[in-house]
């Protein structure tokens, strides 16, 4: 029986523990930027679970198109199997920030805890963290036969997936909050065509380039993570209250 307790908690707990040791350290480094006035643990927790939740409606979207288009649009449904660009840009990107956004736009804008300029990026990139726990976990489920495969997995995906959800999200973040402070609505459209134009640009390099695209992610996640401590840098200078009345 305890060999069979054990068996189970190295099958489904290790590589939770494994994928959440790269993600906790992305935590505490961007929730170290809301220092001053930090979230609520119960909101920074159901963005997280929105994460995790968002991956399953991913899954579920995702599966609803491949099905609808198979039996009504056959040619559309050869394009989204067999081309690798179209797929990194409808498959992934579009469809993977459309939701993490709206999990979180449809549960958060009217709390009472999203009240400072901060706490839109904040809220997406927790909510970010929680959908990559969901990809760490699969992604080294089956490796931990060793310790070092699962590592070199998780240091791989720490500075490229797991940033690279981190980046996308807090840009939309960036220009949710901006568009609070300037009342031009167009803002925050513009920060999803950026995030989902990034994240399918990320994908294809992926696709195309095989091993030269280590290269090329490593500094296509440098260059966005810049960009996104540059936009936190704005927000903290603009440092203003959320009034939804």
């Amino acid at each position: 029986m305890d060999l069979n307790i054990l068996a189970i908690l190295k099958t489904y707990l290790l590589p939770f523990v494994f994928g959440m040791v790269p993600l906790v350290i992305w935590l505490v480094f961007f929730l170290l930027r809301d220092w001053k006035n930090p979230e609520p643990k119960k909101v920074l927790i159901h963005a997280f679970l929105m994460g995790v939740l968002a991956t399953v409606f991913v899954l579920v979207l995702q599966y609803l198109i491949e099905a609808f288009t198979k039996v009504n649009i056959p040619n559309f449904y050869e394009i989204i199997k067999y081309h690798d660009n179209f797929k990194a840009f409808v498959f992934v990107a579009l469809i993977e920030e459309a939701i993490k956004f709206l999990v979180i736009y449809i549960t958060l804008r009217r709390s009472k805890h999203l009240d400072e300029a901060i706490d839109p990026m904040i809220y997406m990139i927790v909510c970010a963290i929680g959908f990559s726990a969901v990809e760490n976990y699969f992604s080294v489920f089956n490796q931990l036969n060793t310790i070092i495969v699962p590592l070199q997995t998780l240091t791989a995906r720490f500075l490229g997936a797991n940033l690279l959800h981190i980046i996308c999200s807090g840009v939309v973040g960036f220009f949710w909050s901006l568009q609070i402070y300037t009342k031009k609505h167009g803002l925050l459209v513009l920060g999803l065509v950026l995030a989902i134009a990034f994240h399918a640009v990320f994908n294809t390099l992926i696709f195309t380039y095989g091993l030269f695209a280590v290269l090329l992610m490593f500094v296509s996640v440098f260059c966005g993570a810049s960009i996104l401590l540059w936009m936190f840098d704005v927000i903290e200078k603009l440092n203003f209250k959320i009034n939804k009345n």
